[in-house]
């Protein structure tokens, strides 16, 4: 354990940014750790958040980002059914969610059935939908004048 506090301060020294999987399994507490104790800036997964108010306020505040993966979530039954899943929750509450696809190569999807065909099965309106894209910008570990310019370009599409 205390290796991976060190690998992880060599990381963020060097400029490094962290994502932490972390909400999937196991419950919020699980996400205020990657957050408190090992520097998470982005949730990989983070489905249980919505099991906390207060966490929900504080990944909206802080803009800490959720990386959403309804298909993988639905094969590794973190939850029930796109439906049942949280993108919509995190979308009305302000939390930087974006959508994603875990691991194409296991879940055998990519990004564009997840925009066409999970979003829309999962509740999301056009405009959730293009919220999460612009999240998924806004959470990138990119420069401000690299997201500048992607900006630039979602809003001529």
């Amino acid at each position: 354990r205390q290796s991976v506090f060190v690998a992880l301060n060599r990381a963020r020294d060097a400029g490094w940014h962290i994502t932490v999987h972390a909400g999937e399994a196991a419950g919020p507490e699980s996400i205020w750790q990657a957050i408190r104790e090992l520097g998470a800036e982005r949730i990989g997964h983070g489905v249980k958040a919505v099991e906390d108010r207060a966490l929900m306020d504080f990944l909206a505040q802080q803009r800490i980002g959720i990386e959403s993966c309804l298909t993988s979530n639905i094969q590794t039954s973190t939850v029930a059914s796109l439906a049942d899943h949280p993108l919509k929750t995190f979308l009305e509450h302000g939390v930087l969610a974006s959508l994603n696809t875990d691991d194409p190569a296991v879940q055998g999807v990519d990004i564009i059935h997840e925009y066409h065909v999970a979003a829309p099965a999962a509740g999301l309106s056009r405009e959730q939908i293009r919220q999460a894209q612009i999240n998924g910008l806004e959470i990138a570990f990119l420069s401000d004048s690299e997201k500048r310019a992607l900006r630039e370009k979602v809003a001529a599409a």
